[in-house]
């Protein structure tokens, strides 16, 4: 039986796909204004500034057990990077460094801790290397190394290519379904609010970064892989014991070149340690960014507000 197209993403409104956020708890949402559109983001508590990025093809929904824990010491920071979730600049991992700071001058924040999960711990990775002055730390969560890229045997492959062809065939469905089947999307059954979160952002996810999908708009001038050694911000690497050889030889790439980092390994968790294991999660991340600011008082900086 042949399927119905679906429309094209291209006549998607956005903003009116997702319902907003609930804004109890002193959450803040606001929009910032980037090149071709609209980023959107949402804010909550106070202290230390972290800013969360997701990786692909979710939004700040992803980071929903942390906000509760973490924002009872800290100045959280969500966003839907362009392409995703409600922001309706258009996909562009050139631009997300200027992105970010754009999010943080319109916070009026200086120094943050910055957490990257997967793609967005690519982009965490860049900006630490580009601009290590903006921050307190690095914590990065199966990040993607620029140049390691997995064989299409491995388990961790991501056929963009594929995924971009059915959505310019009207196919995001297939998409959604491909991508839930993905080893890297792997969440036991037992963890039912885990994949009923997931489910939920994968069910608005509109393929609209991939409409006009280009090798060339993952490009980055700086070798990453040598630039590692040079890495002077306070890194945490937060790595699932399951996760794809890819993501851990990657990893391992960290730990062996960059020279102030330390790992935490969840036994239970594969790609989405966040959401398998978010108690130790946010227990580790909160003691390792209050140990780091505690760390720059004690040497006397004043950088930190």
């Amino acid at each position: 039986m042949t399927c119905g197209r679906q429309p094209s993403p291209l006549s998607i409104t956005r903003t009116d796909q997702i319902a907003p956020a609930n804004p109890a708890n002193g959450r803040r949402q606001t929009w910032v204004h980037v090149d071709g559109g609209r980023l959107f983001v949402e804010q909550s508590g106070k202290g230390s500034p972290i800013v969360l990025v997701h990786g692909w093809p979710l939004d700040h929904r992803v980071f929903e057990p942390q906000l509760s824990t973490l924002n009872r010491h800290f100045h959280v920071v969500t966003l839907d990077r362009r392409g995703f979730g409600r922001s309706d600049a258009p996909a562009d991992l050139r631009q997300e460094l200027d992105d970010i700071d754009s999010i943080l001058a319109n916070l009026s924040l200086d120094r943050v801790h910055l957490l990257g999960m997967s793609q967005g711990g690519r982009i965490a990775l860049r900006f630490a290397l580009t601009r290590p002055e903006r921050l307190r730390s690095l914590i990065l969560q199966s990040a993607a190394v620029d140049g390691m890229g997995p064989t299409v045997a491995d388990s961790g492959h991501i056929p963009l290519e594929e995924y971009a062809q059915l959505v310019r065939a009207g196919r995001v469905d297939v998409v959604r379904e491909r991508w839930m089947a993905h080893p890297m999307m792997a969440i036991d059954a037992q963890h039912f609010s885990a994949r009923q979160l997931i489910d939920e952002i994968m069910s608005t996810y509109d393929g609209a970064d991939l409409v006009d999908y280009s090798g060339s708009r993952y490009a980055f001038p700086l070798n990453v892989a040598d630039a590692l050694r040079d890495l002077q911000v306070p890194t945490l690497l937060l790595t699932g014991a399951h996760e794809t050889s890819s993501r851990r030889a990657h990893a391992q790439k960290l730990l062996t070149l960059v020279p102030h980092i330390r790992e935490i390994v969840f036994e239970h968790s594969g790609h989405l340690c966040n959401l398998v294991e978010p108690e130790l999660y946010n227990r580790r991340v909160e003691e390792f960014c209050r140990d780091v600011d505690r760390n720059a008082l004690d040497s006397g900086s004043s950088t930190l507000d």
